[in-house]
């Protein structure tokens, strides 16, 4: 198929006369292409294509992980110590005027009820 033409949609089956076959077919086949595999497959079909027999064992995974780990904290961008303390700050600052509000919220409340109930 050249690159001009246009695939069909993944879900459309192909149709075709007399065909027999085509509901029992239609969930495992894509248009034209390999059957449909899970990822649970694929990724045992990957294992026994590196070598590897069965899944691999919790020391592998591990080791994976980490590395998947160091990889990804490659890509963050971390702040600033300018910034960091200045979000810090703001952080600190907020919680005691939240603080300072509820306090005075509460004691207000308390006064009301002691009001009320004497």
């Amino acid at each position: 198929m050249s690159r001009i033409q246009k695939k069909k949609p993944i879900g459309e089956k192909k149709k075709r006369d007399g065909d027999s076959e085509g509901i029992a077919d239609a969930g495992t086949k894509l248009s034209g292409s390999k059957p449909a595999v899970s990822k649970g497959l694929q990724k045992q079909e990957k294992i026994i294509v590196e070598g590897k027999v069965g899944e691999p064992n919790f020391f592998q995974r591990s080791i994976d992980f980490f590395r998947e780990v160091k990889v990804e904290l490659k890509k963050v961008t971390w702040p600033t110590r300018k910034q960091t303390t200045g979000t810090t700050v703001v952080v600190i600052i907020f919680v005691f005027v939240v603080a300072a509000f509820l306090g005075l919220f509460d004691y207000g409340l308390s006064k009301l009820v002691q009001v009320v109930l004497t």
